[in-house]
C-alpha cells in the first residue's frame, strides 16, 4: 500500500477563495497531495469556542476550494482546532456559553475549556458536527484537547468539577468532596479502591460521547477521527483503549487514530530511541483494520525554519516503517498564509514520496519492532503507587525510559516482551506475579527503583536481594561508579560520573546473596567505596539478572508540555560498554541482535515472525564510517543493505559478512535499511 499524503492546511474566512484555490490545487499536484485536511479556527485564529454562526462562516467560505479539490480527485477531511479546547489563552466563553469549565486537582477552574459533562456544551457541540457533516468530508478529527490531562494552567487538567463529583456518587455510588476524592487516589501504598471508580468514570463518560458523534456523523456518512497523546497520560486518566477504538470504530470497522509520536521541534540524539519505542507502542494499541495516521509537523508551521528538512525526513520513514500509511503532514502556517509563502514543501514531499512508498513495500504493517522488551500496559495509571505527594502527576508512570540508555549502545528496543527484559521504576507494580516470574527466567535488566519494587513484592530471592534501600549524596558523598570486573568496562578501574546526574539523585543498595557479582562500585570524590554498582545474579530457575543502583528516567518525566523527549542521559565510552557487555551476558541464547559503529548509532529491526529487516539510524552529529551488524541468532541475515540519504535518494551498501561498506559517511538523520 503506497503512503497516503494528507496535507493540513488552514485558512481564514477572510481569505480570498479564489486565490487560496489556485494556491491549494498548486501545491497538491506538485507534492503527491492525496487529501487535504481542513482546520477551523486553530491556533492563532481561535477565539475560544466560536458561535454556530461563526462555525458555519467558516464552512461556508471554504466551500469553493473544498469543491475544487473534490473535483482534482483529492479528498477532503477537516480537524476543527478544539472540542473542550486544549488551552485557555486569555479566551473568554461568550454570551450564553455559560458552560461548566474545568477544574483541576487543586480546585482551580479553567476559562474556557470546558468540561465534557456539560449538557448544554454537548448540545452545542453536536450542532457543530451536523455543520461539519453536511459538508462531505471523508474525516472529522476529534483534536487531542478531548482529554483530561494538560490543559493550559491548571495543574495537571481536569476535571473535577461539582459535575464530575455528583456523576461519581450517581454512577458508583460514593460520596466524597474533591479534597477527599484526590486524597484517596493519590494515596501511598495499595491504590484506594476510589481511583479504579474514579478512573472507570473518566473513561466511561468520554467514550459514551464518542459513540454519539460517531453516529451523528454516519448519518452522513463521514468518519469520526481521533487524535491520541502520550500513553502514559492516558493511562493516568484512565483510559482503556479497546473501549474508545470501539466507541470510534463500532465492530465492522478499524478506527482511524492520529497518534502523536514525535515532538514539534528537532531533537536531540538520546531521544530517537525513545521515540522509536513511542512508535511501536502506538502500533501495538491499534486493532487490525486501523487506519494509523499519525501526525507530521515540518516545523510547528514554520517550516523550514523550526525543523530540519533532514530530520523530518527521519520522522516521515519511521512512521512508515513502524506501520502507518496515511501520514497527517503540516507543512505550512497555521496562521493561514499562503503556502507559496512557504516555498519548499512540495518539493521536499514530492522528492521523498518513492523512497516512502519503497519503505511502504519493504515494512508492511504486520511488522513489529523486536529487541530489548520495554512492556507496558494500559492499566499502569490504575496500578502505580504513589510516595503520596497528593498530585495528579504521581500516576504518570514512564515506561520507555530504558530506550534512551539502550538504543545509543546499539540495540534495538521494542514495546513488549524480547529476549531480554528491561524494567524501570514503577511501570513493575502494574505486571501480575506469573508475568514477572516468567521474566525473572529469563533475562531481566532493573533500574534501582524496579529492583527495590521487586523486592516489596518478594521477589528478592529470584534478583540476588536479602534487603534494601535507596542511599542519597546527602547521606553519602558519592561521585564516581567505577568498574571492578574488566568483563563488563573498557578496562578495571574505568570511571563513570554519578555527581548530580538526574538519575543518581538517589542510588540503590542492598544486602546481596553471596553469589551475585558486582562490576562495579560507588565511590566517593576520594575514591574511597561508598556502595555497590551494578550487579549481576542468577538465580536458582536459571534467569540472569542485572540491576543498576540508579534511577532510570525519561517517558513521563520528559517536558511533555512542550513534547520534547530529551532525558540528557550521562552515556560515556565506559556506561556504553557496562551495558553492552551486561545485556550480553543477560542473554544467554544471543537473541538479542546490535550494531557497532559509533555514538548515537541507534538499530531498529523488525519482524513478522519470519523474515527480519532493519534500520540503522545516524542521530549524532558525527558521520559514520563504518558499521558491522550482529542479527538477533534466531533470525535470517539480510542479504541487502540501503543507504537512504537526507535528500531521499538511496545507494546500495556492500554487505561483507557482518560488515557494512559504505560508499559514502552517513550523516545525521540518514539511515540504513537491511532487507531481501
Amino acid at each position: 500500500m503506497p503512503v497516503h499524503y494528507t496535507l493540513r492546511l488552514q485558512f481564514s474566512p477572510k481569505d480570498d477563495p479564489d486565490i487560496v484555490t489556485q494556491e491549494i490545487l498548486d501545491v497538491a499536484a506538485r507534492g503527491g497531495v492525496d487529501e487535504v485536511m481542513f482546520f477551523y479556527f486553530a491556533e492563532e485564529l481561535n477565539n475560544g469556542h466560536e458561535t454556530l454562526k461563526e462555525v458555519q462562516a467558516w464552512a461556508d467560505r471554504s466551500r469553493p476550494y473544498r469543491d475544487a479539490l473534490k473535483n482534482a480527485g483529492v479528498a477532503v477531511s477537516l480537524n476543527p482546532w478544539h472540542s473542550i479546547l486544549h488551552v485557555d489563552r486569555n479566551r473568554q466563553l461568550k454570551d450564553g456559553q455559560g458552560w461548566q469549565v474545568l477544574v483541576d486537582p487543586t480546585g482551580r477552574a479553567a476559562e474556557v475549556c470546558v468540561c465534557p459533562l456539560d449538557e448544554s456544551w454537548r448540545s452545542y457541540f453536536a450542532e457543530t458536527l451536523r455543520i461539519y457533516g453536511k459538508e462531505g468530508f471523508r474525516v472529522v478529527w476529534i483534536d487531542d484537547d478531548f482529554r483530561l490531562h494538560n490543559h493550559g494552567d491548571l495543574e495537571w487538567g481536569g476535571c473535577f468539577c461539582p459535575l464530575h463529583m455528583k456523576a461519581f456518587e450517581q454512577r458508583k455510588g460514593i460520596c466524597a468532596t474533591r479534597e477527599e476524592l484526590v486524597c484517596a487516589c493519590t494515596a501511598p501504598g495499595e491504590p484506594h479502591p476510589w481511583r479504579e471508580a474514579w478512573l472507570d468514570l473518566w473513561d466511561e463518560t468520554q467514550t459514551e460521547l464518542l459513540v454519539q458523534w460517531r453516529d451523528l456523523l454516519a448519518e452522513y456518512g463521514v468518519v469520526l477521527g481521533l487524535m491520541t497523546s502520550m500513553p502514559e497520560h492516558h493511562a493516568a486518566e484512565g483510559r482503556r483503549w479497546s473501549n474508545w477504538w470501539h466507541a470510534l470504530a463500532g465492530d465492522d470497522k478499524g478506527p482511524t487514530v492520529r497518534p502523536h509520536f514525535w515532538p514539534y521541534a528537532d531533537i536531540t540524539p538520546d531521544s530517537l530511541a525513545e521515540t522509536i519505542v513511542l512508535a511501536d507502542q502506538n502500533q501495538r494499541l491499534l486493532p487490525a483494520g486501523a487506519e494509523n495516521a499519525p501526525e507530521i509537523d515540518l516545523g510547528f508551521s514554520c517550516f523550514p525554519w523550526h525543523r530540519s528538512c533532514r530530520q523530518v525526513f527521519t520522522e516521515i520513514s519511521l512512521a512508515v516503517i513502524s506501520g502507518a500509511r496515511h501520514l497527517n503532514i503540516t507543512a505550512h502556517e497555521m496562521i493561514g498564509n499562503l503556502p507559496s509563502d512557504s516555498p519548499g514543501a512540495a518539493e521536499f514531499l514530492g522528492r521523498s514520496l518513492p523512497t516512502f512508498n519503497w519503505l511502504s513495500d519493504l515494512f508492511p504493517p504486520q511488522f513489529r519492532t523486536t529487541g530489548i522488551g520495554l512492556p507496558w500496559a494500559e492499566e499502569m495509571g490504575r496500578t502505580i503507587r504513589t510516595e503520596g505527594s497528593g498530585k495528579w502527576d504521581d500516576l504518570l508512570c514512564p515506561s520507555r525510559g530504558w530506550a534512551s540508555w539502550l538504543g545509543p549502545c546499539g540495540f534495538s528496543c521494542c514495546a513488549a516482551s524480547g529476549a531480554v527484559v528491561a524494567l524501570a521504576g514503577p511501570i513493575v507494580w502494574t505486571f501480575s506475579d506469573e508475568q514477572l516470574l516468567d521474566w525473572l527466567s529469563g533475562g531481566l535488566l532493573l533500574d534501582g527503583e524496579a529492583a527495590h519494587i521487586l523486592m516489596l513484592r518478594g521477589w528478592g530471592e529470584l534478583i540476588g536481594v536479602r534487603e534494601g534501600g535507596f542511599l542519597t549524596q546527602q547521606e553519602a558523598l558519592y561521585s564516581v561508579e567505577c568498574c571492578t570486573d574488566e568483563a563488563f568496562g573498557l578496562r578495571l578501574g574505568g570511571r563513570m560520573n554519578i555527581d548530580g546526574c538526574p538519575h543518581t539523585n538517589r542510588m540503590f543498595q542492598a544486602e546481596w546473596v553471596k553469589s551475585a557479582n558486582e562490576v562495579s562500585e560507588i565511590q566517593s570524590p576520594q575514591l574511597q567505596r561508598v556502595g555497590h554498582g551494578m550487579m549481576l545474579y542468577e538465580n536458582d530457575r536459571g534467569g540472569r539478572v542485572g540491576i543498576v543502583p540508579w534511577i532510570v528516567h525519561g517517558g513521563a518525566h520528559a517536558d511533555v508540555s512542550n513534547q520534547t523527549f530529551g532525558v540528557h542521559i550521562q552515556m560515556t565510552t565506559n556506561r556504553q560498554r557496562q551495558l553492552h557487555r551486561a545485556i550480553q551476558w543477560l542473554d544467554k541464547k544471543g537473541n538479542t541482535g546490535w550494531v557497532e559503529g559509533g555514538p548515537w548509532v541507534i538499530p531498529q529491526f523488525l519482524t513478522d515472525g519470519k523474515t527480519l529487516r532493519g534500520v540503522i539510524w545516524n542521530a549524532g552529529p558525527d558521520a559514520i564510517e563504518t558499521c558491522r551488524v550482529h542479527a538477533p541468532r534466531d533470525m535470517p541475515r539480510a542479504a541487502l543493505a540501503t543507504h537512504v540519504d537526507g535528500l531521499g535518494h538511496r545507494s546500495p551498501v556492500t554487505l561483507e559478512s557482518d560488515q557494512l561498506v559504505l560508499c559514502q559517511p552517513l550523516y545525521q538523520w540518514e539511515y540504513i535499511v537491511l532487507h531481501d
